[in-house]
């Protein structure tokens, strides 16, 4: 600055909102994977002291939930229309296409740090595809846990370990060694479609229990007014779908 001009203003800094955590978050994410995300990173990224993210964001494993619902709103959710079948599969592979892009999501999902509004967006689809073509809540609960830990287990297996050579002679294991080259030969999507058609065929073909909308009955109604229970209703089965979770999404701090 010459002598008797007067300084530059100083360039206004840019309010910190959660969408640019968010979009740094991903950066970084990306870049260094889910070991390489910290919130002192997140803040140097931001260009930002580490306090000035905390007042946005609590921790780790709320921005990891954050991510995940950036990421998440890719999924795409077709019209159910006539087919919930054909929905349902549709919604199933766009999600695995969606997480399989992105490696970290799998594994936040199995210590439960990815729960978030549009995980339950897609738990709420099938649900209510299920229901709409006439399962009953438990049937429809049951498939929703089925497919979310299909889609997850799949994510993990693949990324641990890729279809493996058949070992031993050529006389040991003549059947997978006879199947084998089918299966190397589908792409991991390929293979995730092909099982999931296998569960969704089953689950579709079951009879459906009869339904009672009026809340508060503890079953479904049958005929003559009489209520008939599922019998699997009463049993609780273990769950990593986000929209059944015991806890639930409150369980998120």
């Amino acid at each position: 600055m010459r002598h008797g001009e007067a300084p530059a203003p100083e360039r206004p800094t840019q309010p910190l909102t959660r969408p640019h955590i968010v979009a740094a978050g991903l950066r970084l994410l990306e870049r260094e994977g889910a070991a390489g995300l910290s919130m002192r990173k997140l803040a140097g990224e931001l260009g930002k002291a580490p306090a000035a993210v905390y007042r946005h964001v609590s921790d780790k494993r709320e921005l990891m939930s954050l991510l995940f619902d950036e990421v998440s709103r890719r999924i795409v959710l077709p019209e159910v229309g006539d087919d919930p079948r054909a929905a349902v599969l549709e919604a199933a592979q766009s999600a695995h296409r969606v997480m399989e892009e992105h490696g970290w999501i799998a594994a936040g999902m199995l210590d439960g740090a990815l729960l978030g509004a549009t995980s339950m967006r897609l738990s709420e689809f099938i649900l209510d595809a299920l229901v709409r073509d006439g399962m009953s809540d438990a049937q429809a609960a049951r498939l929703d846990v089925a497919i979310w830990q299909y889609l997850v287990g799949h994510l993990v297996a693949v990324r641990a370990a890729p279809y493996p050579p058949v070992p031993g002679g050529d006389e040991d294991y003549p059947t997978v060694r006879r199947v084998a080259p089918l299966v190397a030969s589908m792409s991991d999507h390929e293979r995730f479609t092909a099982g999931l058609v296998v569960l969704l065929d089953g689950a579709f073909a079951e009879p459906r229990a009869a339904r009672d909308d009026t809340a508060g009955h503890g079953g479904t109604a049958g005929h003559g007014g009489t209520v008939a229970h599922d019998d699997a209703a009463t049993r609780e089965a273990p769950s990593v779908s986000p929209s059944l979770s015991p806890s639930g999404a409150d369980a998120v701090e």
